[in-house]
């Protein structure tokens, strides 16, 4: 018996000693994770109060820097500016479809009035105040000697933001409060003066509805049966103020000396009332724990995104990660993966481009593969196959754009929605990219053959002397003209857009820039190009020839790949023979003449040079020539390097988007190109400069869609997503050392 009640003691000791060694491992990991997310507070500026439901700069960016969203939600919110919204959040922001627009200056605007003598708490006088943001919410905390308030917004779904409001007595008596919510929408949009957005103020026990005014104003705002819904969870007496106003009052609080009580309401917006029903009603049962789940996936994310380097430089790559992420949108319309936008903050950039998910991708891959995976999935719902009613003979290809609407020819009511032209064929680069984080078989097996046909198109549709160099151009279309007539401004100007690079030198209208009819050999008109062959175009081509033959070769099909690989050899040497000059020492497209054809030296240098060296198509000697020559301050090595157009050529415009800003797409493809060529110590050198120099990069200023190479200053869509892909892609390369 005594042996036994030893044993048993013993092992009593063990077990106390394991739980004691258990709970100190939960707490120092929950420090460690509570100094983490301090680290990553305020990475971008939400601050700003709405005064309509559009205010805009005059480059058509939200005034207010950024908005915070997250779960791909089309409704989003920002901080208070000012002492008098301070307790609520102000907006909230939605996307109207396709514009982002504000419902209110604060729908939930928040008074704490004492249970004792009725007045008003003002929050503004609280010995302690905290405002900040976290990647997984926004958070306010005021401190008094007698109590504390906190609220705070995350996201439980990608249809839900829960505001949370948690009351504490700091006192050694009970004390008593009612907490008062009221709110109204803004009456109508400022360029359409007629229209009122709320048609119906629904109430109910606990909630208040919003359904909205039906309108489509193609370029300024599409609703169909729209509605936004305020509920809460806790009991609360619901009012009317002013035509379509609310107020909501909480019950008196009475609290003992350290209790705290929490009481939560959830804001939630739907495109159709259809959309509602699938949501379902929200189970508020279910929402503390969506919310940890929540939060646990940020924590993941970071632990997947940050691989060292100074905290400046961790706090970028964590800031171009959110600024992703705020720009994800969830399927809705047309739209049946979830993607990322360009920019929620842009008045025409709540869409999805194709070049710009597929570099999206790239970078989402490093932290969210599922999303990186949806990002591109988006884009190939939409591929074209021999089918397709419209375009047949475009099979293999996809849109440039697509929106929440489709275009009117697809039966939508769209105007952003583009089908003209194509966009640089990078997409085999992205999935391979995904494949590399994820080692997903299946995903190479599903988009491998459609990669193929993707790849396919462009010798088809776009090689017009059939050499085996492809150009740029334009699919057939009612703004192009007819066969036999082509209207060529309208096809020089797609083509640009196919290019991506819109208005760059290289496409200016002239005499020798000449449209050129693409036939089959049955005499379909298939499409058109211009009559230049791009050197940015042949090296993608080149990159996609090889990151094809390792999606062969994984899925063990030898000969495919062995074919590939040989492809990659006739390229490469049309590349160095027909694009390179050896005297200026630099890579430029070529334009056709007939028969004839010549490098375009005499129109100067451009970014898109570079590509020879990202892709590997240049030899050692080209590349060394290049790299010793072109990246002096006159050229190619401006403050922000690696600008659009080289700096000494006569077209040189430092702040005219494609025409001399740095596009840090462009900018990553030559750092990786010089890299690949031995020199990582250069590239390593001109990406720390380019990070530090770039206006508000490294602060909590939004991302911007480019530079200016000689000052740096943010220019053009703010909270720009490939910018932010390519700082993350920059950090993993050289500043975090991954």
């Amino acid at each position: 018996m005594t042996r036994l009640l030893a044993l048993f003691f013993r092992r009593s000791l063990l077990f106390s000693l394991s739980l004691l060694a258990t709970v100190s491992f939960v707490s120092m990991v929950q420090a460690s994770e509570a100094s983490e997310a301090f680290n990553y507070r305020d990475l971008l500026n939400y601050r700003g109060t709405p005064s309509t439901m559009e205010q805009r700069d005059q480059q058509g960016n939200l005034t207010i820097p950024a908005v915070y969203m997250d779960q791909g939600a089309w409704h989003g919110f920002h901080l208070p500016d000012t002492p008098t919204h301070y307790g609520s959040f102000t907006g909230p922001l939605f996307i109207a479809q396709e514009y982002s627009l504000h419902l209110s200056d604060s729908l939930q605007r928040l008074q704490l009035i004492s249970g004792e003598t009725g007045q008003g708490v003002d929050l503004a006088k609280a010995e302690r105040v905290e405002i900040y943001s976290e990647p997984w919410g926004l958070v306010q905390r005021f401190g008094f000697a007698e109590f504390a308030l906190e609220t705070s917004l995350a996201y439980s779904d990608k249809r839900t933001a829960i505001i949370s409001t948690k009351l504490t007595n700091l006192s050694d008596t009970p004390r008593a409060w009612r907490l008062s919510w009221s709110g109204s929408p803004f009456t109508s949009h400022p360029k359409l003066a007629q229209y009122r957005l709320i048609d119906k103020r629904l109430l109910s026990e606990r909630a208040v509805t919003w359904q909205f005014t039906p309108i489509d104003q193609t370029w300024q705002i599409q609703l169909d049966d729209a509605s936004y819904r305020l509920q809460f969870e806790q009991a609360v007496t619901i009012s009317t103020q002013g035509s379509q106003g609310y107020r909501a009052d909480s019950q008196v609080l009475t609290l003992a000396p350290g209790e705290t009580v929490t009481l939560r309401a959830a804001q939630r917006y739907f495109h159709t009332q259809a959309e509602a029903k699938r949501a379902g009603e929200l189970d508020w049962a279910r929402v503390s724990e969506q919310l940890a789940v929540n939060q646990a996936r940020w924590h993941n994310r970071l632990d997947n995104l940050i691989r060292g380097g100074d905290p400046k430089s961790r706090r970028l790559a964590a800031k171009s990660m959110m600024t992703l992420l705020h720009n994800w949108r969830s399927p809705a319309g047309a739209l049946l993966h979830d993607a990322v936008t360009p920019s929620v903050t842009y008045k025409w950039f709540n869409g999805v481009w194709a070049w710009d998910s597929w570099k999206q991708a790239v970078a989402l891959a490093h932290f969210d593969v599922a999303l990186a995976e949806s990002n591109v999935l988006a884009m190939f719902d939409y591929q074209f196959d021999v089918e397709d009613p419209l375009r047949p003979e475009d099979a293999g290809n996809l849109p440039d754009a697509i929106f929440y609407n489709a275009d009117a020819s697809r039966g939508g009511k769209g105007g952003n929605w583009n089908e003209r032209n194509g966009k640089p064929p990078l997409a085999a680069w992205a999935v391979w990219q995904i494949y590399q984080q994820s080692h997903d078989k299946a995903l190479i097996a599903k988009l491998y053959p459609k990669l193929v046909a993707y790849h396919e198109w462009w010798y088809r549709n776009r090689d017009h002397n059939r050499n085996g160099l492809a150009e740029y151009g334009a699919n057939r279309h009612p703004r192009h003209g007819e066969p036999g007539k082509p209207d060529s401004e309208a096809v020089i100007e797609a083509a640009a857009w196919e290019s991506g690079m819109d208005n760059a030198p290289r496409f200016d209208m002239n005499d020798q820039l000449r449209v050129l009819e693409n036939y089959d050999d049955e005499g379909r008109l298939l499409g058109y190009s211009i009559s230049q062959e791009s050197v940015d175009l042949n090296s993608y081509l080149y990159a996609e020839k090889g990151y094809l033959a390792q999606m062969a070769e994984v899925l063990g099909l030898e000969s495919e790949a062995a074919a590939w690989r040989e492809q990659v050899g006739w390229l490469g040497e049309l590349i160095r023979s027909e694009f390179f000059d050896l005297q200026s020492g630099f890579f430029y497209d070529r334009r056709l003449d007939g028969e004839d054809s010549r490098l375009m030296i005499a129109e100067g240098k451009g970014v898109e040079g570079w590509l020879p060296l990202w892709a590997g198509a240049a030899n050692k000697a080209q590349a060394e020539r290049m790299i010793a020559r072109q990246l002096g301050p006159e050229s190619f090595g401006t403050l922000i390097p690696f600008p659009t157009v080289s700096a000494d050529n006569p077209a040189f415009a430092p702040r005219r988007y494609w025409r001399g800003p740095v596009w840090l797409d462009q900018a990553l493809f030559g750092l990786q190109g010089i890299s690949r060529y031995g020199h990582d110590g250069l590239a390593r050198r001109l990406a720390t400069r380019l990070v530090n120099e770039a206006q508000g990069v490294m602060s909590d200023a939004p991302i911007r869609e480019n530079y200016d190479p000689l000052t740096g200053e943010g220019l053009h869509c703010s909270n720009f997503s490939w910018s932010a892909s390519m700082l993350l892609l920059i950090y993993r390369g050289w500043l975090g050392g991954d």
